[in-house]
C-alpha cells in the first residue's frame, strides 16, 4: 500500500491543485493531509478533495506534522510532499519508481534549476550539504528537499526526527548511516520560493538555525 502524506500550513490557495494531481496517480492508495494549525481554509479545501485530514490545534512545525501524518497513514511506502507543489505534484510518480523496482529505500526529488528563482543566497542549502557530507561522506544535490518516497521500515529503524525544518537533514543522515539505499531523482517539480522581504529572511534564518541544531544531534 502506498500513502501520500502532505503537511500543510496556510496553503489553501495551492493545496487543492496539489491533491488533484496526486489523485490521478494510480499507485497512490491513500492521501493524508495534516493541517498544521492553519489560519485559512487549508483543512476544508483538503476535505473537499476527499482525502483524510488531520487537524493540529496549533502550529507545531513541519517535522511534527509529518510525524503525525506518518502515524495516521497505512502504507508500506510513503510519499512525503509539500502542499504547494500544485500540478507538479504528479512528478512524485518518478520518486516511486526506484522503490517499486527495488533499487532504493529512500528517493529524494531534485528540482530543475530556474535562473532568477529563489530569493536567498543558498546558505541553508550549503550548510545542509556540508553537514550531510561531513557525517556520511555523501554529497547531496538537494539536501533540503521535502519531496520524498520512503519505505516505512526506514522510519521504524531511524527513530524519532526533529519537529522543525531539520527533519530532512536528520532523515537523510540516519538513513545513510543505517545502510539504507538513498537516491536522488530528477523531477520537474516546482513550488513557492521565498522572496527577500523581512518575513522571508526570518523564515530562512529559522531554517538555518533548525538545520544547524539538527546537524549537532544527528
Amino acid at each position: 500500500m502506498i500513502s501520500a502524506v502532505v503537511p500543510a500550513h496556510n496553503e489553501a490557495d495551492r493545496i487543492g491543485d496539489t491533491l488533484a494531481a496526486l489523485a490521478h496517480i494510480s499507485q497512490i492508495d491513500e492521501m493524508v493531509v495534516v493541517d498544521d494549525g492553519s489560519r485559512d481554509a487549508t483543512a476544508s479545501v483538503a476535505q473537499q478533495s476527499g482525502c483524510k485530514v488531520v487537524r493540529l490545534p496549533r502550529n507545531q512545525g513541519k517535522g511534527a506534522a509529518l510525524a503525525r501524518g506518518i502515524a495516521e497513514s497505512n502504507g508500506d511506502v510513503l510519499i512525503l510532499l509539500d502542499a504547494d507543489l500544485g500540478a507538479t505534484a504528479s512528478q512524485c510518480s518518478l520518486l516511486l519508481q526506484p522503490l517499486l523496482e527495488g533499487t532504493a529505500d529512500l528517493a529524494i526529488a531534485t528540482f530543475p534549476v530556474i535562473p532568477g528563482k529563489g530569493g536567498g543566497v543558498g546558505l541553508v542549502v550549503r550548510l545542509a550539504r556540508w553537514g550531510i557530507h561531513r557525517k556520511t561522506g555523501r554529497t547531496m544535490i538537494a539536501p533540503l528537499s521535502g519531496q520524498r518516497a520512503v519505505r516505512r521500515e526506514v522510519f521504524d529503524q531511524i527513530g524519532s526526527l526533529p519537529t522543525d525544518f531539520g527533519i530532512e537533514v536528520v532523515m537523510t543522515i540516519r538513513a545513510l548511516r543505517a545502510g539504507f539505499r538513498v537516491v536522488e531523482t530528477p523531477t520537474k517539480m516546482t513550488h513557492r520560493v521565498t522572496g527577500r522581504d523581512l518575513i522571508s529572511v526570518i523564515h530562512r534564518a529559522r531554517q538555518f538555525i533548525a538545520v544547524a541544531k539538527a546537524l549537532l544531534r544527528a
